[in-house]
């Protein structure tokens, strides 16, 4: 058979501390696991997934998921996968980023850099904001 041939078997998983979001994604009928909580102490410890991605939670703010969660993320990934972060490119910028965290990760060989990538257009451009081309981030890690 050729590659798009073959049946792929998807298990989707989210996560999020909004149960009424939970509730909105349950409802879809994709997911087969859903975690409420804040963190990643509300999700299963074995590797058990191949890709996690985030778009629009990492480095909002410092109540948001930082840097000192890709450790845990890590953990849930199979060896080869992959941790995806869409962010705005300016978030990545903040004083409450501990970029250090992501390069001892990859000095001690959890992570590798893949990509990053920064494109316009990321979402609409708010009257304070200093971005005028809302320049989203994407960054891609692999977990060694």
């Amino acid at each position: 058979k050729q590659w798009y041939q073959r049946r792929v078997v998807i298990t989707a998983g989210g996560s999020d501390c909004n149960a009424e979001l939970l509730k909105s994604a349950e409802k879809m009928g994709i997911f087969q696991n859903l975690y409420c909580g804040r963190g990643t102490d509300s999700l299963p410890k074995e590797r058990s997934y191949d890709l996690i991605c985030s778009s629009g939670v990492f480095f909002l703010s410092k109540s948001h998921p930082c840097t000192e969660v890709f450790e845990d993320l890590a953990k849930l990934i199979k060896h080869g996968g992959s941790l995806l972060i869409l962010t705005k490119k300016s978030y990545l910028e903040q004083d409450y980023v501990n970029w250090e965290l992501v390069r001892k990760l990859t000095r001690t060989g959890v992570l590798e850099e893949v990509d990053k990538t920064f494109v316009p257009g990321y979402r609409k451009v708010f009257e304070h904001e200093e971005d005028r081309f809302s320049m989203a981030a994407i960054l891609h890690y692999r977990v060694v």
